[in-house]
């Protein structure tokens, strides 16, 4: 593989490099360094001015005092008073703080302020209401005052709310703060005095409707048992409330049955008795009376015992004393019996008794039926019932509440304490001196940062060989220092102990050693535009290889604006050569440094782009490259033309010079496309004017053989070849 090869591959990979996975474009530490080194004098003006500033607002800001007032919140001050300890509902830590964030905005409400504008005649100030305008303006304005100097916070994981007041006047402000933190007190128990007189209306009038509910209820309830006669039998006490007992009629038909069953039994003994005969109607007799007579007695008995829990008219009394009765009168007819003849009234007996359940067994009849409609009326009783006794239940809880309400508003106490009271401060919190320094500072640095990055961003150029590798993807062939002086480019060049002579001896070593076979033998070096040092650096890179003991030939190849000509500008040259089939040689000058040779353009032969473009410049490039050991092409600028395209495809290594702080990365972006669009061997990068103060690349400065005068690199014509004088400036 060829020399051409070897640099055109090399070239390929480093185009590539950027779309296959080139390095991120991101700023690194040694690039953040060398972006605030290179703006440092912005950095430290903008910090500057940022500490004057803080300066000046301390100086020029009104010395301000804070009065502070420590407030407590007691969500449980205003419990119900029937709400035992443990019956109160403990509220979660989130809806205290809810509550204590509500309290803090309601500080700063107009309302507040208003009302101390008032109790403390800040409408009648002058620094706080002004002296213009009605009275309700300079409230406005005082009430406006006063809530500006209101900063309330609240006090981490408890309950407990600061309130400060700010003022120019420490007295004023401690007054202030205190006259705040009361009024709100007392505001806050007026609200609760107004919300209490509202519950209490409304529950009179809620309360009212309901006691006229209940008393309709209840009347409706009696009037219903009246119309449709339905009485009910005395109740019970439950929870403290009567309940009725059931139907009369049905207490009625329970006795009706029981006096059935006896009469029916003593219907049966008495028909026994009868078809028997009276042959032992004694013994019968007796016999029945002595049954009547145990009866009797265990009734008496058993009345006895019910009259511990029951009262004389319970029903089941009233049965028990009926039964006696009738027991009573049986033993008294039997004994009667006794004493008559039995015989005869054996038949009477029977008949008797007959009667007497046939009499009994209507009534049952009668007293069921009486049952069955006082169900049927019940339905309509039991719903007006219910109707009352909600009314009741309701009116009972209204009426328990309005008297809950009344003792609430009676008591007065508020959620708001006041822990400690404001004192007058001693001495101003703001402004403070360090604070507003450090303020400043640290916003000047910030500011100025900003401006070094945005500096680097709007003016992305090319300052130092990383730019070159991380943005163009180039390498580096040579790094030449800024200069200032008077001296011509040869003369300094002639000095080996000159920094310039020594950066271009570095270049070379670059290009001899960068591939294996050495020093290409054609050199193209060319710029994106113009005033880069491309001339200065064609004729040092030949200088400096001739005084090698190389033989070197200096083309001009710039025919738009030729560096160099001879004394005759009318001879020919490079121009003439690629228009003719003429020889090199007799056309080539020597210089006055040893081995070096030039090629001017000469006199003009026509259109540069027809003359680049022609078959003869290869052939002219190889009859050089045959007769000097190295062919130097100083070409024209890229710009928008198309003659260093051509001059490049040429050429066996191609050497693009950039200047220092001046070629925007767009544009070297630009050429080094446009060249390898046009098959240039793009060697590298000849970086020039790289200020001695750039991070990394003082070494100039550090290591040298001796002390020379400065002089600037950008000599376009100070050197002149011997035999050659210069055309252009």
């Amino acid at each position: 593989m060829n020399a051409a090869a070897n640099i055109e591959g090399h070239g390929a990979a480093a185009h590539t490099g950027p779309h296959l996975g080139s390095p991120v474009s991101v700023l690194e530490l040694r690039e953040i360094l060398r972006i605030l080194l290179e703006h440092r004098w912005v950095v430290l003006g903008m910090a500057l001015a940022g500490l004057l500033l803080g300066l000046a607002s301390a100086v020029m800001t009104t010395p301000l005092y804070r009065a502070s007032v420590l407030l407590a919140y007691d969500p449980n001050a205003t419990a119900s008073l029937d709400e035992t300890a443990d019956r109160r509902t403990i509220r979660p830590f989130m809806a205290n703080q809810e509550i204590i964030a509500t309290q803090t905005g309601m500080l700063y409400s107009d309302a507040l302020s208003r009302r101390v504008a008032e109790q403390l005649h800040l409408v009648d100030s002058p620094k706080f209401g002004g002296t213009s305008g009605t009275r309700e303006q300079r409230l406005d304005r005082a009430a406006s005052r006063v809530r500006s100097g209101i900063s309330v916070s609240s006090e981490k994981a408890s309950l407990l709310i600061r309130l400060n007041y700010s003022a120019p006047d420490p007295a004023i402000a401690a007054k202030i703060a205190n006259a705040l933190a009361k009024t709100f007190i007392a505001m806050s128990l007026e609200r609760k005095f107004s919300s209490t007189d509202y519950a209490r209306k409304f529950l009179g009038d809620q309360l009212a409707k309901t006691q006229h509910a209940l008393e309709s209820s209840e009347s409706a309830l009696n009037q219903y048992a009246i119309n449709s006669g339905l009485f009910r039998s005395p109740g019970q006490t439950v929870d403290g409330r009567s309940v009725e007992g059931p139907p009369i009629s049905v207490t009625d038909l329970g006795a009706m049955e029981t006096a059935l069953n006896d009469a029916t039994v003593k219907r049966i003994a008495a028909e026994n008795a009868y078809r028997h005969g009276s042959k032992d109607s004694q013994a019968s007799s007796t016999s029945a009376i002595s049954t009547l007579v145990a009866q009797r007695a265990t009734l008496q008995a058993e009345y006895s015992e019910n009259e511990k829990l029951f009262k004389a008219d319970y029903p089941e009394m009233r049965e028990t004393r009926a039964k006696i009765e009738q027991l009573n009168k049986a033993i008294a007819t039997e004994q009667g019996r006794l004493s008559s003849d039995r015989n005869s009234d054996l038949a009477a007996a029977y008949k008797s008794a007959a009667g007497e359940e046939t009499a009994l067994a209507a009534k049952v009849a009668q007293a069921k039926q009486r049952v069955r409609e006082d169900r049927a009326r019940s339905v309509r009783y039991t719903i007006l019932q219910r109707e009352a006794d909600t009314n009741r239940s309701l009116y009972d809880a209204l009426l328990q509440r309005y008297k809950e309400v009344g003792i609430a508003g009676v008591i007065g106490q508020s959620n708001i304490s006041l822990v400690d009271p404001a004192r007058e401060p001693q001495h101003p919190f703001r402004p403070r001196l360090f604070v507003n320094l450090s303020v400043g500072l640290a916003f000047g640095l910030l500011a100025g940062l900003a401006s070094a990055f945005a500096l680097y961003v709007l003016f992305d150029r090319i300052i130092d060989p990383s730019d070159v590798r991380n943005k163009l993807f180039l390498q580096v062939v040579g790094v030449i220092p800024r200069e200032r002086g008077s001296e011509s480019i040869a003369s300094v060049l002639e000095n080996p102990a000159s920094t310039l002579t020594e950066a271009y001896y570095s270049s070379i070593t670059s290009l001899r050693y960068a591939r294996p076979e050495g020093l290409p033998r054609t050199v193209f070096i060319t710029s994106s535009q113009t005033g880069e040092g491309k001339s200065t650096s064609s004729f040092a890179i030949a200088s400096s290889c001739a005084r090698l003991g190389m033989n070197v030939l200096l083309i001009d190849a710039d025919l738009r604006r030729p560096t160099f000509s001879n004394s005759a500008s009318s001879q020919p040259g490079f121009a003439h050569l690629l228009a003719s089939g003429d020889a090199l040689a007799p056309l080539v000058v020597k210089s006055a440094t040893e081995n070096l040779s030039l090629l001017p353009v000469g006199a003009p032969a026509g259109s540069p782009a027809e003359l680049l473009s022609s078959a003869r410049l290869p052939a002219v490039l190889a009859e050089a490259s045959g007769q000097f050991d190295l062919v130097v092409l100083d070409g024209p600028p890229v710009l928008g033309l198309t003659d260093a395209p051509l001059l490049g495809s040429v050429a066996d290594a191609t050497l693009l010079v950039v200047e220092s702080r001046r070629t925007r990365i767009g544009t070297a972006n630009d050429t080094v496309r446009r060249l390898r669009d046009a098959g240039a061997s793009i060697f590298g990068v000849i970086l020039t004017k790289v200020s001695r103060g750039n991070a990394g690349y003082g070494y100039y400065d550090s290591y040298t053989y001796g002390a020379g005068e400065p002089f600037d690199s950008d000599d376009r014509g100070r050197f002149r070849p011997q035999g050659v004088q210069q055309d252009k400036a």
